[in-house]
């Protein structure tokens, strides 16, 4: 069946952080007078981000923050009472999670804007479907994905999150697309291929640097 919509991830699949986050953990906390190990601190946040997900419907915010959820990854992210009180945790939380809204923290895969020219000569639609929150929308407008991918799926403006069954079933409803006519591009195996996968959509994992995101071009081909 013709590809005639294509939904990216972002995280891991269009952008990465700038800088590993544990770095930028450190270097936040030293302003607060607080010294933290960088690399343990990316460790626990891989781990961190690995135990919180996923989460069901009515269990995401549907307001565009998702405050709550990130505070907690931040939490197991750094080691115990690293913080000397609750106050001054929450200005570095609130540093760390604004910073995170800038386009500047984030670095862009180096073929993906070479990519989405090239999609531009294909009859398809592009859009995101990601498991972030409002802040998505001043990285990709930022960074200039934003004049690519105009179109948005954003869990915490959903209330739902990947791998649940729904919200590929909405994004097709409002794409006004079959389900197999749509193609999930992403790095996440259960989230951008197993479960796009059982309602119908087509898969591209992205695996750097064995297979990067011209594969999505291959795809439209036939190749």
């Amino acid at each position: 069946m013709a590809i005639r919509a294509i939904v990216f991830d972002v995280g891991g699949t269009l952008i990465y952080p700038a800088d590993p986050v544990g770095e930028t953990y450190a270097r936040f906390a030293r302003a607060h007078g607080v010294k933290i190990s960088a690399e343990a601190a990316s460790l626990a946040f891989s781990r961190a981000v690995k135990s919180s997900s996923p989460r069901t419907k009515g269990t995401v915010p549907s307001d565009g923050n998702d405050r709550l959820w990130w505070k907690q990854v931040v939490k197991k992210s750094l080691p115990e009472q690293a913080f000397p009180n609750s106050t001054a945790f929450e200005a570095f939380f609130e540093e760390v999670y604004l910073f995170y809204a800038k386009a500047d923290a984030w670095g862009i895969y180096p073929e993906v804007f070479e990519v989405l020219e090239a999609l531009r000569d294909h009859a398809v639609d592009l859009a995101v479907l990601s498991n972030w929150d409002g802040r998505l929308h001043s990285v990709l407008d930022g960074n200039g994905l934003g004049e690519f991918l105009p179109k948005r799926f954003i869990s915490a403006e959903l209330g739902w999150e990947k791998p649940d069954p729904a919200i590929y079933r909405h994004v097709a409803d409002v794409m006004c697309r079959q389900p197999n006519t749509l193609l999930s591009v992403g790095d996440d195996s259960r989230n951008d291929v197993e479960a796009p996968r059982k309602v119908g959509w087509q898969t591209v994992q992205i695996e750097r640097p064995k297979r990067d995101l011209w594969a999505v071009v291959r795809a439209l081909k036939g190749r």
